[in-house]
């Protein structure tokens, strides 16, 4: 499946999710602060879908938080209860950013705590995830890299 700019991002992912006939709890596991949109934009695209969405910083299992649904303003953050039985995990792109120094084995041992991970979706831009060291500790069951083409900046 090829699909163009964000709309093609959220239909992809929203493929990924159905087509893994999963229902439940799932997992978004990202930077904070520049993963947490893509989160919350990603979990729009599944709204009426039978999954509830929480996010992870950097994998941080203590600190996982539920995405919850404010009408008319979006997804905000709530605590979440259980933080354990998710059916999918996303990792999503800046976690393998060089800066972040998130290491894949080690966050795989964290996650194993919270899920099986044979479910897992990856997400990224530019091909940042598409590295040996994420598929093969990973073996995601889906992954979507989406490309940038050109971003410009005018003045006037």
């Amino acid at each position: 499946m090829v699909e163009k700019g964000l709309v093609g991002l959220s239909r992809c992912f929203r493929s990924a999710v159905v087509k893994s006939n999963r229902s439940g709890r799932l997992l978004f596991v990202g930077t904070p602060y520049t993963c947490l949109p893509f989160a919350e934009f990603l979990t729009y695209s599944i709204r009426d879908l039978p999954v509830r969405s929480h996010f992870s910083p950097n994998g941080e299992t203590e600190k996982i938080v539920e995405l919850v649904d404010r009408k008319g303003y979006g997804y905000t953050l709530e605590d979440c209860v259980a933080r354990e039985g998710f059916q999918i995990v996303v990792l999503l792109g800046g976690l393998a950013m060089p800066k972040t120094q998130v290491d894949p084995s080690t966050l795989r041992r964290k996650l194993s705590s919270v899920s099986d991970l044979d479910c897992v979706i990856g997400v990224c831009f530019q091909g940042v995830m598409d590295k040996p060291e994420w598929r093969d500790t990973f073996k995601f069951k889906y992954f979507i890299n989406a490309e940038i083409s050109r971003v410009s900046l005018f003045e006037f």
